[in-house]
């Protein structure tokens, strides 16, 4: 049995996508309320929006690749913007949902090589933060964190939130942590009173809220003591090479983080809309 191993797959420069009439952006599948489909098909979320924004704004025809999560973001990079997976199938124009921040675009690996200098990070588009939510119907109010101490709290596998909440209070709430795929998975725990409260993602969080407006769930303001990075910046990837791409790319998207055409696809979804930090500078 003869083993062929993919070749590199090839990104492509601005002129290439301008010349084609198409470009293709990466959006996780699966993943509400920023890339999904609908039980009839049709492609909805805050990313899939935006993406459908930059292609009309640059004259383009929209080609989504929708991508499952690998291991590690690390991964999905290289298997979606510099040189594709193992078993072939391409490389995207540009991939969405990325952190915009220089500490993780710098980290290094053990040999103190980048590990992803090969990835241009840029044009951040919104603010992520987490947040955690409750059930009314269990917990009357939440005042403070410490309150979750005596409640059974759903959090996504191996995500930040259940790393923090297993070592908060000095591990004071490690047998309360459940663990779940995702927060869909965790919500409907939550709805079958299997756990009282969440952490996670405030986007995805008030999107369950709007969704499921007959359960008692609640977003609480309590303070995450402790936690290293409350919010960051989401933005866009494209290969190293391709920095004209980038800077074209990065136009639309700060004019629409500026005059409020992301707001307006935030709210869409319920979700309140954090400007990221570059354009409080710049504005």
């Amino acid at each position: 049995m003869t083993l062929v191993q993919a070749m590199p797959a090839l990104a492509r420069s601005y002129d290439d996508v301008v010349a084609s009439k198409f470009i293709e952006i990466a959006v996780y599948k699966d993943f509400p309320p920023y890339s999904y489909r609908d039980p009839q098909g049709a492609e909805k979320g805050i990313d899939v929006e935006l993406a459908q924004h930059i292609a009309k704004e640059m004259n383009l025809d929209l080609r989504l690749r929708w991508i499952t999560p690998d291991e590690t973001l690390d991964d999905d990079l290289r298997n979606h913007v510099w040189k594709g997976h193992y078993l072939g199938g391409g490389i995207a124009d540009v991939m969405m949902r990325v952190p915009y921040d220089r500490e993780y675009s710098f980290q290094t690996d053990e040999f103190g090589q980048v590990k992803n200098d090969l990835v241009h990070m840029f044009a951040p588009y919104q603010k992520e933060r987490w947040r955690v939510g409750f059930d009314q119907d269990q917990i009357e109010s939440l005042e403070t964190l410490a309150v979750l101490r005596y409640y059974p709290v759903g959090v996504e596998t191996d995500s930040l939130p259940d790393i923090y909440l297993l070592s908060v209070f000095n591990g004071q709430m490690r047998n309360q942590v459940k663990h779940f795929p995702d927060l869909m998975a965790a919500f409907e725990a939550l709805s079958q009173k299997e756990v009282a409260a969440l952490m996670g993602m405030q986007g995805q969080l008030q999107w369950l809220q709007v969704q499921h407006p007959e359960q008692k769930f609640q977003l609480a303001t309590v303070a995450l003591q402790g936690l290293h990075k409350l919010d960051w910046d989401i933005g866009l990837a494209v290969h190293n090479n391709y920095r004209q791409l980038a800077y074209a790319l990065g136009d639309v998207v700060e004019a629409a983080a500026k005059n409020g055409v992301i707001e307006k696809i935030n709210q869409k979804y319920g979700v309140s809309y954090l400007l990221p930090d570059l354009y409080k500078t710049t504005q």
